[in-house]
């Protein structure tokens, strides 16, 4: 593959199964492949702790579903897509989403885990990407500062820190979580 090759999102996702650990770690950013670094242990670890209290929150709610590392085709032409941590949908069935490895469905929460350093320096540009595209909660967990950057699209940003808790407002209706609880080591046994 030639480092300048412009991909649309299709070819993108037909190209991934040749690059090294079969494009896990890759996105497309405005046509171009950009490799990732492989999420470290704390990645891990939050979206373990996100995804137990959303597991309750959507089969409380009986309604919605979440996604992981799905991707979500944010720009066309040339063509940007993006595998957020997390992207949650308040409507359609509950596994609408699930078997894809891409989609152009806007969700109406997505999470992000800025962490490692090329994680962390493209955070901007995915935000403003989701932003643009008009997904009205963004969270990006920051792992080394322990706090949460979140994004409304109605009220602008905020840093929530260690003690606060991250709130889903009118995109994730009744969903509250401990700022604390997405960083505790995980009881394994």
């Amino acid at each position: 593959m030639s480092d300048t090759a412009i991909y649309t999102a299709e070819q993108f996702l037909d190209a991934r199964i040749e690059l090294p650990d079969s494009g896990r770690w890759t996105e497309l950013d405005q046509g171009q492949i950009i490799n990732l670094d492989a999420p470290d242990i704390e990645h891990g670890t939050i979206v373990l702790n996100i995804s137990k209290v959303l597991s309750r929150y959507l089969h409380e709610r009986r309604e919605g579903s979440a996604t992981f590392e799905l991707g979500l085709v944010v720009k066309r032409d040339p063509d940007t897509v993006r595998f957020p941590a997390v992207s949650i949908y308040n409507s359609g069935g509950q596994f609408d989403e699930t078997d894809k490895a891409m989609t152009e469905r806007r969700p109406d929460a997505i999470i992000e885990i800025a962490s490692t350093n090329p994680r962390r320096s493209g955070m901007k540009a995915h935000v403003d990407d989701y932003v643009s595209w008009g997904v009205p909660l963004i969270w990006v967990i920051d792992p080394p500062e322990k706090e949460v950057l979140e994004y409304r699209t109605a009220s602008g940003s905020e840093v929530i820190d260690i003690n606060g808790k991250i709130t889903g407002g009118d995109s994730l209706p009744d969903f509250a979580m401990s700022v604390r609880d997405l960083f505790a080591e995980p009881d394994w046994w």
